[in-house]
């Protein structure tokens, strides 16, 4: 692995672990036994680092989300896998971290936020269309419309102004969201595999 990756693997587990703002590049220097000047010769300041971790971060998860829908029997069971990872994601998550980079990175915020939701919403699409050809989501959906509004309402996740004080954790939002979304667009045909591999959708 190139020194380059290192920095970003090392300071990306140490944003989410801690928040953006407790990581100085002397910790992350420290933890990868290598000077600070190394670091800033690879990334000019700690905005760009910043940066590239969550490029990283994203293209990974791009990545590991097409891999699911691949390896998965049907859209149903893809769902419930993704949701699982997820949900494995979200609870590794110090809130710290999204909230650093609202309050102190604004602009980041804002540009990653949107280059993702670029992905997210291509990738969604893929599963609505998907869902459709197997007869597990309903043939009238404007699969457009659904895949927007979904988009947004997992956007909220990473919102520290709607998670604050609510008595929910983000992945239990996170769970109804998707569920409630599953549900509504599934046949009947589709609503059998929720349950049948999810039991619990039912309560949902």
């Amino acid at each position: 692995m190139e020194i380059r990756e290192s920095i970003i693997r090392e300071a990306s587990g140490l944003f989410i672990l801690m928040g953006v703002k407790k990581v100085k590049m002397d910790i992350v220097a420290k933890r990868l036994k290598i000077s600070k000047r190394t670091i800033y010769e690879n990334f000019k300041d700690k905005d760009s680092l910043i940066r590239a971790t969550i490029d990283l971060f994203q293209q990974e998860q791009n990545e590991i989300n097409k891999k699911i829908l691949d390896d998965s029997e049907n859209i149903i069971e893809a769902v419930l896998n993704l949701l699982k990872y997820g949900s494995e994601i979200l609870g590794k998550i110090n809130p710290k971290y999204y909230s650093d980079l609202q309050r102190l990175y604004p602009k980041i915020w804002k540009e990653k936020i949107e280059q993702n939701k670029v992905e997210l919403c291509k990738f969604t699409l893929e599963l609505l269309k998907k869902g459709k050809e197997q007869g597990l989501y309903r043939d009238d959906l404007n699969v457009e419309i659904i895949a927007h509004i979904l988009i947004e309402q997992l956007t909220m996740l990473s919102d520290q102004r709607f998670i604050a004080g609510r008595k929910f954790s983000p992945v239990e939002i996170y769970e109804n969201i998707v569920i409630s979304m599953t549900r509504g667009v599934a046949t009947v045909k589709g609503l059998e595999l929720l349950e049948k591999y999810h039991p619990d959708a039912t309560h949902l």
